[in-house]
């Protein structure tokens, strides 16, 4: 079978088997990258090609990956609060920019950043694991000339994103199975679906769907893992693609009939644009607020007051991650996605026991 290409403001959408090729807008200022996108049958995940998702970033320290970011401008990144939470030093942590490869520090396309400053959410609760969402500042622009960088598109935030029942793409370097303790040295990709706040896959797990969202497959074998928090999730809207959702947290992961859960950054557009334009960062916004304060910035290395009361972190409420590249000075959680205490009042170890028993096999 032969297909055309058809570049530029003409998008080609085509089933080759499973296979789906996604050609975006290359002239536009965000959401696309210079390869096609070509995503093919997925089990679990597959490697993503070199270049195609160019505003995906992997949060490190030491230069050890834990948590996944998008690319917003060429100063400022959008991850999960939860991979930050907690930090009081910002000496030793970075970005890795412009390679689907954690190993490839040295070549020509890749760019490391280290982190001037850090935007929580100022309402995060760690608890309930609503307003999950954080900025990085980075301490030098990234060189956006460079083919492979370019910026994720943001919804516009008047209308509730994703809708329920739709085809998304999440990415990144998290680990492939349940309980490992490997990330993935390459990116990888996986196809997922929005799903009802309703559903009995969603429901249980998550506790505000105005700033949640749920995403998987219901017959699991396809999820995001530990390692993939802040990374994103997407939605192919308009030729173009649209960050809808950061990793936030789940309960194990790839499970039959058990979603995960994604911060809906719809929700956040206000936020996101006036913390980013009141630090000399121009994008458009019709919000004026006084200056958001940095959680912690490079300078002072200490830990500013906020509006919320100092929480306590533990590992009851977000699980303890054991991912051997990662060695995080303040707190052994967040490494990716955190397991929350569930509604039904059980302890997190035994769900986690009870779901492997009665899905074993079903992966």
């Amino acid at each position: 079978m032969r297909f055309l290409a058809i570049f530029f403001f003409v998008v080609c959408i085509f089933q080759q088997g499973n296979g789906a090729l996604y050609q975006c807008n290359a002239s536009a200022a965000c959401g696309c990258s210079n390869p096609s996108t070509l995503l093919t049958r997925i089990v679990g995940g597959e490697n993503a090609v070199t270049n195609s998702w160019s505003w995906t970033i992997s949060l490190r320290y030491g230069g050890s990956h834990f948590c996944g970011g998008s690319i917003l401008s060429s100063s400022f990144i959008i991850t999960a609060a939860h991979c930050i939470d907690g930090i009081t030093n910002l000496v030793g942590y970075s970005i890795l920019a412009g390679s689907i490869y954690l190993n490839s520090l040295l070549s020509a396309s890749s760019q490391i950043r280290s982190i001037a400053a850090i935007y929580e959410h100022p309402y995060y609760d760690d608890r309930s694991m609503t307003n999950d969402v954080a900025l990085l500042l980075l301490s030098t622009p990234l060189n956006m000339t460079n083919r492979n960088l370019k910026p994720i598109c943001l919804p516009s935030g008047t209308v509730a994103q994703p809708p329920d029942n739709i085809d998304m793409v999440a990415v990144g370097w998290g680990t492939t199975s349940s309980g490992s303790n490997t990330v993935s040295q390459d990116l990888l990709q996986v196809t997922l679906q929005s799903i009802p706040s309703a559903s009995s896959s969603c429901q249980p797990y998550i506790y505000d769907s105005q700033k949640q969202f749920c995403a998987g497959v219901p017959a699991g074998g396809k999820d995001t893992c530990q390692g993939d928090s802040g990374g994103p999730l997407m939605a192919f809207v308009n030729n173009l693609w649209q960050l809808d959702g950061l990793t936030s947290y789940g309960h194990g992961c790839a499970y039959h009939n058990v979603a995960g859960v994604y911060t809906r950054v719809s929700n956040y557009i206000n936020w996101i644009q006036t913390t980013m334009s009141t630090n000399a960062i121009t994008v458009t916004t019709t919000t004026t607020t006084a200056r958001p304060t940095p959680i912690i910035t490079a300078t002072k290395r200490t830990t500013t007051t906020t509006t919320t009361a100092k929480r306590t972190t533990t590992t009851a409420t977000k699980r303890t991650t054991t991912i051997t590249t990662t060695r995080r000075p303040t707190t052994t959680a967040n490494a990716h996605r955190n397991s929350l205490p569930n509604r039904v009042g059980l302890p997190n170890r035994v769900v986690e026991f009870l779901l492997q028993i009665l899905f074993h096999g079903k992966r």
